[in-house]
């Protein structure tokens, strides 16, 4: 899928706030970019890294500028979540997926308030379910992409979801999207944060299935393209 808008590039000057950055065009004006995930990714954004954004046509807001893609030198790196789901469905509609290919459609969750943070309800022929929650995983150690990062309050609400699903008989997953073309295969680690590592060991030990794509990404559009394995 292609970025929507054009994308300016520039350097970033420094952090400021959380989830702001000071980003300095090439023709020396410096602006204030939104970053949605700067709060936990901190390490990313070190002054004089290469970042692309976008301009919004919403006039009301207060950041006009949203980043998008950094390079600290890797290889870019696509920063906003808010397109994962758009890159899912893309790559469910063009069969990507090759652990979804018993289900022919793939419709937003909806529901209470734990259900609307799940991704995806896919179905198939067959009447049988699957609920997915898509997420990116930025982190790298050595060769591969490590998680869990972070879990969030609307995370653990989705979790206890997707176990009550299984109850009911219906396959849960969760699709770790790694936005980066810098890593072999993805791990799971203990060290990033404890709490979150034995939150999904422990969904993991009850049915909660897990898997891994990566993405090809240039300057102009990001896709999801192929399977990673997950070493643990």
């Amino acid at each position: 899928m292609n970025f929507q808008g054009r994308l300016i590039r520039g350097n970033i000057v420094s952090a400021y706030k959380d989830l702001i950055l000071d980003v300095r065009f090439k023709d020396g004006v410096t602006v204030p970019v939104f970053c949605p995930e700067m709060d936990y990714l901190k390490n990313l954004y070190v002054p004089g890294t290469e970042i692309w954004v976008t301009k919004n046509g919403d006039r009301r807001r207060r950041l006009r500028y949203e980043c998008q893609l950094i390079n600290r030198g890797d290889g870019l790196v696509m920063v906003n979540p808010s397109i994962i789901d758009d890159l899912f469905l893309e790559a469910f509609e063009k069969n990507v997926f090759e652990d979804f290919r018993q289900y022919d459609r793939a419709e937003k969750s909806s529901g209470n308030f734990a259900a609307r943070n799940i991704s995806f309800e896919l179905s198939g022929a067959n009447e049988k379910k699957c609920y997915v929650y898509a997420v990116s995983i930025y982190n790298k150690q050595g060769a591969y992409a490590v998680f869990p990062s972070f879990l969030n309050f609307f995370e653990m609400e989705m979790l206890d979801e997707l176990r009550r699903l299984r109850l009911q008989g219906h396959e849960t997953a969760m699709v770790l999207v790694v936005p980066r073309m810098d890593c072999l295969d993805a791990r799971f680690s203990w060290n990033l944060d404890p709490v979150a590592a034995a939150r999904i060991f422990d969904e993991a030990k009850n049915g909660l299935k897990f898997f891994c794509y990566g993405c090809n990404i240039d300057n102009k559009s990001i896709s999801i393209t192929r399977k990673m394995k997950i070493l643990y």
